[in-house]
């Protein structure tokens, strides 16, 4: 059990090994483009979700709803932009890992209750089976990518 533990372990470490360092150039957000889904978190920890709308030296301005707001480059403190990569490789990534070690994990603790023929191969399937719709529950999330942070 304690292998299989550490196994699951293992495989699932490179989702959460994901770490960003901190990207402190203005320059960066020169890649935006108009109308991208942009989230700016200012110095105050308001958060300011919308559409880029343009950048100058001196701040950034997005569209909220039906107005546009600036956010001035020292109220700054971090810019991200929606993440549009890969939702249904994620999903399915997450369901096979979740699955995978849930069908892992059942089929080991089924074991000594199967050897005394008193196991229940149908829990186990079910098992896997909401693991895997976990897994691409979560896959599915998508969520902000950091372009810039400011340097304090």
């Amino acid at each position: 059990m304690r292998k299989a533990f550490s196994l699951a372990l293992l495989l699932l470490a490179p989702a959460f090994a994901q770490a960003q360092s901190p990207i402190t150039s203005w320059d960066n957000l020169k890649q935006l483009q108009p109308g991208q889904k942009t989230e700016v978190v200012d110095s105050h920890l308001r958060k300011l979700k919308g559409k880029f709308v343009s950048l100058t030296e001196d701040a950034i301005s997005l569209q909220e709803r039906k107005e546009q707001r600036s956010v001035a480059r020292g109220e700054v403190m971090r810019v991200s932009v929606r993440d549009t990569s890969h939702r249904k490789r994620n999903m399915l990534l997450g369901a096979a890992i979740a699955g995978g070690a849930a069908l892992t994990i059942g089929l080991l603790a089924n074991a000594p209750a199967r050897n005394e023929g008193t196991g229940c191969d149908g829990c186990v399937a079910g098992f896997a089976a909401a693991a895997a719709g976990g897994g691409a529950a979560l896959g599915s999330i998508t969520g902000f990518r950091t372009i810039y942070r400011a340097n304090k």
